[in-house]
């Protein structure tokens, strides 16, 4: 998955990483009765209100303005369902006419990513939906859950989720996508309502703030966050890791295992209470976190904190153990690498050692800290 739904932030202490989930959610809601569906711009405000966060700061993602409207109808053309929804996935992609750009970080609402055209996978879902409603098509966001990409920013490793269109129609499910279009529906694909979607676009910018350190505003976006869909583990994840960050560890402590009461094996919400713990010393206490994490959908980070770990505590054929396996999982990736050259440094095995450097350094030419590693090898 190239594009973030939504983006887990996890920070990193010393080496320890936090994992910051950023453009996507899990646990989220399907189509059950009394979900939050192409409402009136009145209701949406009731609805809003009802969550204790104030409606001129939450605007509607897949508002059909009058602009969207006209756009919509001109370009769907006739057919079926089917047919007039290509018509606008491709006008979308098009990059003679339309040209919606992708843009990783910017999360935006229908209305603005039509006047921008560009955004990411949440800015892009919010648009096709807009138009899909303005010519009566009933389309509704979901969240598709496969293994995750993240990459390390600094001190904060973001996890990138994705979300789609969906057009539910009997049984089965066409799915529209920046670069796709498929039918059946993905055993990974979570139907969420439009609150779900607010939700997530708030999330999306916190974890921006919390990106450039403004953790006031970080707070203030997460908290509406998960006051709008409480059911979103990951939006507890992202809130955990400022208040960690702002010194409140007891209140980060309790909004990770808020989280935890939603998915007790969430992978970025085990992550993160393992660093935690393992910042104050409580290394009995991490290490269960991390056994009980869904390794399935984890990050390769959360493998990285795993050999951490057991290398903190005297342990490097364990810790070698864990480095190995993150880097299997993603290749790409220098700390897994960094990690084994430890581990096996510490087992006397110094052309191992050496050979996992040489690797990072393809990976990363000119990184100073692997040179240093290597020339002292």
């Amino acid at each position: 998955m190239m594009h973030g739904v939504f983006c887990d932030a996890v920070a990193m202490k010393a080496r320890l990483a936090v994992l910051a989930v950023a453009l996507a959610a899990s646990g989220c809601r399907s189509n059950a009765p009394g979900a939050a569906l192409q409402l009136s711009p009145e209701r949406w405000r009731e609805v809003v209100a009802s969550r204790g966060v104030d409606p001129g700061d939450v605007p509607m993602p897949m508002y059909v303005s009058p602009e969207i409207r006209a756009v919509a109808e001109q370009t769907a053309g006739p057919g079926d369902d089917g047919e007039r929804l290509k018509r606008l996935q491709s006008v979308l992609l098009d990059r003679k006419s339309y040209a919606f750009e992708y843009d990783t970080v910017a999360t935006f609402t229908a209305s603005e990513a039509f006047a921008l055209r560009r955004g990411n996978c949440v800015s892009f879902t919010n648009l096709f939906i807009a138009f899909g409603r303005a010519i009566g098509i009933p389309l509704q966001a979901a969240l598709v859950f496969r293994r995750v990409r993240s990459e390390r920013e600094g001190d904060l490793v973001m996890v990138y989720n994705h979300m789609v269109a969906v057009h539910p129609k009997g049984g089965t499910s066409k799915v529209y996508d920046f670069y796709l279009t498929r039918d059946g529906t993905p055993l990974d694909l979570r139907l969420i309502d439009d609150v779900a979607v607010a939700a997530i676009s708030a999330s999306n910018r916190g974890v921006e703030a919390l990106r450039g350190a403004d953790l006031e505003k970080a707070r203030v976006l997460l908290e509406r966050a998960t006051k709008l869909d409480p059911t979103l583990p990951d939006l507890h994840s992202n809130l955990g890791i400022v208040k960690w960050r702002q010194g409140d560890t007891e209140g980060a402590l309790a909004t990770f295992r808020q989280g935890l009461e939603i998915d007790p094996h969430r992978p970025a919400l085990l992550h993160n209470l393992a660093a935690l713990y393992i910042a104050q010393g409580r290394r009995t206490e991490a290490r269960a976190a991390l056994a009980a994490a869904n390794t399935r959908d984890a990050s390769p980070f959360l493998f990285v904190v795993q050999g951490d770990l057991e290398f903190l505590g005297g342990n490097p054929k364990e810790a070698r153990k864990a480095y190995r396996r993150a880097h299997r999982e993603s290749p790409g990736l220098i700390e897994p690498l960094l990690g084994i050259a430890r581990a096996e440094k510490a087992l006397g095995n110094d052309a191992a050692a050496r050979r996992a450097l040489q690797r990072a350094e393809k990976l990363r030419p000119g990184d100073v800290q692997i040179r240093s590693l290597l020339e002292g090898s």
